[in-house]
């Protein structure tokens, strides 16, 4: 047969669409490139806790230590808005493969530090890279799935984070014990490059619609200025001074105004105020800093509990969390199938009335130490079943309210509150902490706040010193965990400003699911824009 003989022809065809994945296959492909980015940024921020030990007894550093986590969190955290409005104006992949490469750089120097200091530096990389994952992550699903579609899709998103946060520790234990405490670095680097590859083969940007304006630089600069004083305000402030956080708080709240003009004045801010006063996107951004506030506390302060008042053991207050995820995990999945005919309005408020429930449960388990196990377990089941449809639909709702230019600076929203609320939550949680033992302890001679918020000093101490401290933490544990419940309460009222009515996307009519005909890559341009 000849190049032109048809039947040359014909089977020459055949033979390269066979070869070449369709495009169902390869949004599954691409799907799966995402669950492997979202488990490199899930794994890392468990993974570390179990060999900070071994670290400490290689690294030294014992008195700056903390900042391991802190610097991740902080970069993390104050660079999510900027990659939220960057994959707006120069794509989902480059920005999304630009943090990964971050990432995979940073796990890597740190895996290799020599010093605390130097290790500290190197988690301030890593965290920079992990600041592009959570939000283009879900909003690339927010332009590859329907509604219908997307919280499904997303439900199993979220029980991969979920399984993550359960295996990160005890992986990182597997790890320091049989190789060495750098491999929980290096652990992640695999995952993060086959995500990476997938991307590059598999996905074709869309071509830009509009000429790409110049990126609010200063925006982003006053915005993670402010972020980082309040942070500092909350997580050290306490530990200091009262006069230290109220002064740290003052310049937060003046940078924190200047951002505001800033994004008024310039031509294409960085977090334009316009969408964040939409009453349902500003009710849910708001409920999603309270869900994070209260599920960052109680990843605090309940193994406090358990260990500083009922003298139980690290493993068993990793125990009593795991129904929390493990209800998580399952309710995500029922309001996936729940949403649409519930609509959002009705689904977080669900939600959300089961968390304030199971936190006020939790202060009732604080206050009654004889039913304290069981009354746990319940809240921490009733918290998890809670935080499903109520995290689902404060996502869905910003995501299925704007047009796909900015749907990535409305999903960084959403996901940079719940990070700011879950690291300023702590600290505010805990300054109430300290200053209610400290109240609480001063009748007592020879016992310091610092020696009873640390549970691995308790044995040291007189019985009638551990009867004191016991006392006085779990009445105070009590209060924090009121608190929460108010929390959780503020979450409601939140619930109430999303949109009413069944869930619709005028945007899913006719979609093609972001398959739109490439013929070697997938494309994430959606058939019908909002």
């Amino acid at each position: 047969m000849t190049e032109s003989d048809p039947e040359a022809v014909e089977h020459r065809t055949i033979s390269v669409q066979k070869a070449r994945p369709q495009p169902h296959q390869r949004r599954t492909l691409v799907t799966v490139a995402l669950l492997l980015a979202m488990t490199v940024a899930s794994l890392e921020q468990t993974v570390v806790s179990t060999a900070m030990p071994s670290i400490i007894a290689t690294l030294r550093g014992l008195d700056i230590y903390p900042w391991v986590f802190s610097a991740y969190l902080l970069a993390s955290t104050v660079t999510t808005p900027l990659y939220g409005k960057l994959a707006d104006m120069l794509g989902r992949k480059r920005v999304l493969l630009f943090g990964l490469g971050v990432f995979a750089v940073g796990s890597i120097l740190s895996g290799l530090s020599r010093s605390m200091p130097e290790l500290i530096a190197m988690r301030v990389v890593q965290g920079i890279g992990a600041g592009a994952v959570g939000p283009i992550v879900i909003t690339m699903l927010g332009d590859l799935f329907t509604l219908e579609e997307r919280a499904r899709v997303q439900a199993l998103f979220s029980g991969v984070w979920g399984a993550s946060s359960l295996a990160g520790p005890y992986l990182g234990g597997v790890l320091t014990d049989h190789l060495s405490w750098r491999w929980v670095f290096y652990v992640t680097v695999p995952f993060a490059a086959v995500s990476a590859w997938i991307l590059v083969t598999q996905v074709r940007e869309p071509a830009m619609k509009r000429a790409v304006r110049p990126i609010d630089w200063s925006g982003a600069a006053l915005l993670s200025a402010a972020s980082i004083v309040l942070l500092a305000a909350v997580l050290r402030g306490g530990e200091q001074s009262l006069v230290t956080g109220l002064l740290l708080s003052a310049a937060g709240a003046v940078m924190l105004f200047l951002f505001i003009r800033n994004e008024q004045q310039v031509d294409d801010p960085i977090l334009p105020i316009d969408l964040l006063l939409a009453p349902n996107i500003l009710a849910s951004v708001a409920g999603s800093f309270m869900i994070g506030a209260l599920l960052f506390g109680i990843d605090t302060y309940v193994p406090l509990f358990v260990q500083g008042v009922q003298g139980g053991t690290a493993t068993t207050a990793g125990r009593t969390i795991t129904p929390l995820f493990l209800s998580w995990s399952i309710s995500v999945v029922v309001a996936a199938w729940v949403v649409r005919p519930f609509g959002f309005r009705r689904t977080a408020l669900t939600g959300s009335l089961l968390i304030a429930v199971g936190a006020s449960t939790l202060a009732l388990g604080a206050a009654r130490l004889e039913l304290a196990r069981p009354l746990f377990l319940a809240g921490m089941v009733v918290v998890g079943l809670g935080m499903g449809p109520t995290s689902l639909s404060f996502i869905l709702d910003v995501q299925n309210s704007v047009a796909r230019d900015r749907r990535g600076t409305a999903t960084s929203a959403v996901m940079f509150a719940r990070m700011m609320g879950g690291a300023m939550g702590v600290g505010v949680l805990g300054a109430a902490l300290g200053l209610e033992l400290s109240h609480r302890l001063a009748s007592t001679p020879g016992l310091e706040v610092a020696a009873a918020l640390r549970p691995e000093t308790h044995a040291r101490l007189a019985p009638e010193q551990l009867r004191a401290v016991q006392s006085a933490l779990g009445r105070s544990l009590r209060d924090v965990f009121l608190e929460m419940a108010v929390i959780a309460t503020l979450a409601v009222v939140c619930s109430m400003g999303l949109r009413g009515g069944r869930a619709e996307s005028h945007a899913d009519a006719g979609r093609s699911h972001g398959l739109t005909g490439g013929d070697d890559e997938l494309d994430l341009t959606p058939a019908l824009e909002l």
